[in-house]
């Protein structure tokens, strides 16, 4: 069963309360299996890309069959086809640090994505956000 509205906002909500705690603005997403935005938050002064680019991390989570994207980075960014996704995929694939799956033991919920801090406090925020809503 993926994510509840209620246990989205949860998470949008800590993962903001978690940037705020480092001093960042950001913009949270958290999607469902298929990759549709269940809820958004984007907290006062981040920038305008982070929409985007919150929701291009959990997709990118979930393209990859729900892998973090900051290891995913690690593991394959560098490979010629996957420094080229955003070309191929519309900007829907990204190999940024902020994508996080959501899992309730080995079922995948969905994926939050985070966008406005270093990819390392991105995925700090989402990581908070999900710890928040499912503990």
């Amino acid at each position: 069963m993926p994510l509840t509205l209620d246990q989205a906002d949860k998470i949008v909500d800590a993962a903001c309360q978690k940037a705020a705690e480092l001093g960042i603005r950001v913009g949270t997403s958290v999607v469902d299996p298929g990759g549709h935005l269940i809820a958004f938050k984007r907290m006062d002064g981040s920038g305008v890309i982070v929409a985007d680019m919150s929701q291009w991390k959990a997709f990118t989570s979930l393209a990859f069959g729900g892998a973090d994207t900051l290891t995913l980075k690690q593991r394959i960014g560098s490979m010629p086809f996957f420094a080229a996704g955003p070309e191929i995929t519309g900007g829907r694939v990204v190999m940024l640090g902020g994508g996080v799956p959501v899992r309730q033991g080995q079922e995948l919920l969905g994926a939050v994505g985070v966008g406005g801090g270093t990819e390392e406090q991105d995925d700090e925020c989402a990581r908070a956000g999900i710890t928040a809503a499912l503990g």
